[in-house]
This record gives structure tokens, sequence and C-alpha cells, in this order.
């Protein structure tokens, strides 16, 4: 079977709730501040685009304050974050950052001398990098693995091939989702299989 090589750049969308899902797998239960300074664990987390033009993301934790603290036993702690992607290892994290709160007053500038350490937040957010080119990975597989048998288009054609190789080109935010534009390398070819209705455009 002769083929000819493609290349190909496709934006794949991830909406913030499939990121958001990602994260409480890695986050959830993790404690904030260390050895004796432990301040709590992070018992609930969202996800959204941050409203600032200076960053890209906005991470709320719910933080479960320790008991020996004089704090209420829940805050809230908002991180606004840039996004950087590492092409060479696949790595989307968060580079610059800065802690705010939706509702400033007395408690909160409080609890900020106890949880709002940038150690703290940055051990967070390290944890909280993302392979994307793991996501990726097992649906190009059941993508060659259709390809192999062929995929069946309108008007009788079949098309054939594998993608060898996947590339992130850039990665964009918007306010629902993350746009990954990934660069598909391979060979294909179309077989046609019969000759389409005259009729049919």
């Amino acid at each position: 079977m002769e083929t000819q090589n493609i290349h190909l750049t496709l934006p794949i969308k991830i909406p913030y709730p499939v990121l958001r899902q990602l994260l409480e797998i890695r986050l959830i239960g993790m404690e904030i501040g260390s050895g004796k300074r432990k301040r709590g664990k992070i018992i609930a987390l969202d996800l959204e685009a941050s409203p600032s033009p200076e960053y890209d993301i906005l991470l709320e934790l719910q933080i479960g304050v320790a008991k020996k603290l004089f704090l209420p036993k829940e805050l809230s702690v908002f991180i606004h974050g840039s996004l950087d992607y590492d092409p060479e290892t696949g790595r989307l994290f968060v580079g610059t950052f800065k802690i705010a709160s939706k509702n400033r007053n007395f408690l909160f500038d409080k609890a900020l001398e106890f949880l709002a350490n940038r150690v703290y937040y940055r051990k967070v957010l390290d944890k909280a990098e993302i392979q994307v080119t793991e996501i990726i990975a097992p649906r190009l597989k059941r993508l060659n693995e259709k390809l192999e048998m062929g995929i069946p288009t309108a008007q009788g054609m079949v098309f054939h091939g594998a993608m060898d190789k996947v590339v992130i080109a850039r990665i964009e935010t918007a306010s629902e989702y993350i746009s990954v534009y990934v660069l598909f390398e391979g060979a294909a070819e179309v077989i046609l299989q019969y000759v389409p209705d005259k009729n049919v455009t």
C-alpha cells in the first residue's frame, strides 16, 4: 500500500471540568504546610478561567484548617496562575501566580498569615502539573487501530493510514476550555471502493 506523508494540526479542546477531575485526583487530601507547621489540607477545589487579563486560570482551593489554629474550620484560597508548556517533557504547568481572596476581610487577612505562604502553594501547583501527552497518547493508539482497519467516509471512500508522531504546537485558554493544538504526522491514503452515484454531490 503506497502512502503519502501528511501533516495535520487539530485543536483538542479540554473543558475545565475535565482538568478539574485530574487535579482532584492529585490534590484532594494534600496537606498545606510541612512538619510541625501543617496548617490544614485540601478538601475541595474548583477551576475556571481567570477574570484577570494577566493570568490564564483561577484555581480555588477549599482548605480544611488544622484544629490547633484559631481560625474557621474551612477557608477558600484563590490562586490566579499563568499556564506554561514544556514541549520537551509534555508538561502543562502553572508558572507565575498570585494568591487572592474574592472577599477580603480582617479574618481572611489573619488566615493568610498562616496559610498564604507561597512556598506551600508552589508545592501544590507543582503537584498539579499535567502531562498532556499522557492524555493524548491512548487516544492516538485507538485512532491508529481504527485507521489500520480503515475508516469509511462519504461516497464510498475508506481512509487508511497511521499517525506516527504527535507534537503539541501551542496551548490557548478560553472561558470554558483549554485548546491544545496538536500536530499529527504520519501517512495515509484513501481507497475508492465504488463509484458514487452521479446525483450525489
